[in-house]
């Protein structure tokens, strides 16, 4: 077993595999509790600005780093199958971007399923994002977002694209969640290699998250969107993950359709592994950040 897995299987605590039926997690999800995100860590606390707002109803959070600020923004749109809130792990990444890149990072809360469906969430993920351009001054910006995260990065810079409004200067995608109806029967063949992600409560996720639009439509599943004009977008993957199925063709897709693709994919590579940012496969993805982001810096 590589060493992706021990740690994952460890850190888990050899737990059972997340997401994988879907008539339990249904139930579990419609008798659950508010979900609350994971606390801001103190160490983000020690060496980041830290600005909170409310925007509908939805908490903003904005950290700006003390030392070595760069004029860069960051929207981070945290993964979780569209359910789950931000949990630590999900932190643990904002502070590597934050560490190699210098930006400024600001991450939505956004309302989660089955709660609600996409309409809230999205609306505050738009709002942000004008915010963010608004008030920008010379900075670049990154949209930025892992598994369902990575799905919302590529479905506001379609609207965007569609609505003729500016685009993100670069998007990064860590193991972006890109059909939510997971139609490709390959996934099903992996399932047994991804130790957290199970086909049919992936399935129950994203027919929640779509309310009354089909998972598998366009706006809801960048797979099968026209990606043409879209902006620069460095996807990064593991192929442990079912996920790995999806991604492989959509960079293909997005080449294809004359888009700038950097896709880098990770032996062993566990679904959104880089959450674990010790791990040396880790370290290597936010390397890459670190160019991705000089290089946006060098061109503006």
């Amino acid at each position: 077993m590589s060493v992706f897995l021990t740690c994952a299987r460890l850190l888990m605590g050899l737990a059972p595999k997340i997401l994988g039926n879907e008539v339990k997690l249904r139930e579990q999800l419609l008798n659950r509790d508010a979900p609350q995100a994971a606390p801001i860590p103190s160490a983000l606390r020690s060496s980041c600005h830290i600005k909170e707002r409310v925007y509908q109803e939805q908490r903003v959070v904005t950290l700006t780093p003390r030392t070595g600020k760069r004029d860069l923004h960051v929207l981070y749109l945290h993964g979780g199958a569209y359910v789950n809130p931000l949990l630590r792990a999900h932190w643990s990444i904002i502070s590597a971007v934050i560490g190699a890149t210098g930006a400024t990072v600001t991450v939505p809360l956004y309302a989660l399923a089955p709660e609600n469906d996409y309409r809230v969430g999205t609306a505050l993920i738009d709002t942000i994002y004008d915010s963010i351009v608004s008030a920008r001054k010379g900075e670049q910006i990154v949209v930025m977002g892992d598994s369902a995260g990575g799905n919302a990065v590529l479905t506001l810079a379609l609207r965007r694209r569609d609505n003729e409004l500016s685009l993100p200067d670069h998007l990064i995608l860590f193991a972006p969640w890109l059909d939510l109806s997971l139609k490709d029967a390959e996934m099903r063949e992996l399932e047994s290699r991804d130790i957290m992600l199970g086909v049919d409560g992936l399935r129950e996720c994203g027919r929640m998250w779509a309310g009354d639009i089909s998972p598998s439509a366009p706006s809801m599943s960048p797979l099968y969107a026209d990606l043409r004009g879209m902006p620069p977008m460095s996807i990064f993957q593991g192929d442990r993950d079912i996920f790995v199925v999806d991604a492989r063709k959509f960079a293909v897709k997005a080449q294809i359709s004359g888009v700038t693709v950097d896709y880098h994919e990770y032996s062993g590579g566990f679904h959104v592994f880089m959450g674990l940012t010790f791990l040396p496969e880790a370290k290597a993805v936010f390397r890459q950040v670190k160019a991705v982001t000089k290089y946006l810096g060098q061109a503006s």
